[in-house]
């Protein structure tokens, strides 16, 4: 078995901004399967639950089409959707093993201006949710973000229905990066922990306090933090928020430093105006993003390293 690995994403608005069309979703599904119970830290499913909270940026369409790409079809894998396909709460993809309901981070939309530029704005509603950011008591105990709480709130009864078709045979795994981590570490305190087989999230901020924290299922729920992620530092400890779980810092992006970020931002940003003026459109996707904290926050980043890191451990096992 011999695969690739993936080279570190173009740090551009269009190169980190999801879903990301040219990428390679679930590309290997077949050979690394998911794994419904594990029994302790799964390498497999952190790469395969990262690419399920990387896909579900896209729109029904494109995520229904991908996924009928790969092999997840052939494994027993169908789509349902976490309350209104065109809205788009989150999907759930199930087996006869497992349940996987991976929850959608904030969303990101472009938007084209009299066909001569394109704006990339945060959609409205998701950065209501996440300014919302003063505690509130949470049903299972502790106290929580008000805007998660009020998010899972809109989606809970969806959710639930979802969740009462599932057969004891089936594993339930809950995921999501951002936005969609703090729904899936909301979600876990709502289940009460019952039949959870792990909690794995990508670039989540604090949720609740530590009264909360304590309620969450340890160790399976795992939390990755890439770099200098700036998400996973918010809210701040000082309100009392404090993260749960077990910590895993990804590797395999090197060090960030300040010169050169400046510097080749520079040259970026000078070629993308170069490029911009030969075509007379101004192009927001050609800019550079080279904030390290915003651009380690991209799911792309998460997804790669995740499947490196994979790719990596099969091949010491193999030598």
């Amino acid at each position: 078995m011999n695969h690739l690995l993936r080279p570190m994403p173009t740090e551009t608005v269009s190169g980190l901004t999801p879903p990301l069309t040219q990428f390679p979703y679930f590309s290997a599904a077949d050979q690394f399967r998911f794994q419904p119970r594990p029994g302790g830290f799964s390498s497999i499913n952190a790469w395969w639950l990262a690419e399920a909270s990387f896909l579900v940026y896209g729109g029904a369409e494109f995520i229904e089409q991908t996924i009928e790409r790969t092999a997840l079809p052939q494994l027993g894998f169908k789509l349902e959707w976490i309350g209104d396909r065109n809205d788009n709460g989150g999907m759930v993809l199930s087996n006869d093993h497992a349940m996987v309901v991976v929850f959608r981070g904030t969303r990101m939309h472009q938007y084209s201006v009299l066909d001569a530029a394109e704006l990339v704005l945060i959609d409205q509603d998701d950065l209501w949710t996440d300014s919302k950011f003063l505690p509130a008591a949470c049903p299972a105990g502790g106290m929580v973000h008000h805007g998660f709480l009020s998010r899972y709130a809109e989606i809970a009864a969806a959710l639930d229905a979802v969740i009462t078709g599932k057969s004891e045979t089936q594993a339930l795994w809950l995921t999501g990066h951002s936005l969609g981590g703090a729904l899936a570490v909301v979600a876990a305190t709502h289940f009460n922990n019952q039949s959870i087989e792990g909690v794995y999230t990508y670039g989540a901020p604090r949720v609740g306090n530590q009264e909360f924290a304590t309620l969450l299922p340890d160790p399976s729920h795992q939390r990755f933090v890439h770099r200098d992620d700036w998400v996973a530092t918010v809210p701040p400890e000082l309100l009392g928020y404090r993260h749960g779980g077990t910590l895993r810092r990804l590797e395999g992006s090197g060090k960030r430093s300040f010169l050169d970020d400046v510097a080749s931002g520079t040259q970026s940003l000078v070629a993308a105006a170069k490029s911009m003026a030969r075509e007379l459109k101004i192009d927001v996707g050609q800019l550079p993003m080279k904030v390290s904290g915003l651009a380690d926050h991209a799911p792309i980043y998460y997804a790669t390293l995740l499947w490196n890191s994979l790719i990596a451990e099969v091949e010491t096992k193999s030598s």
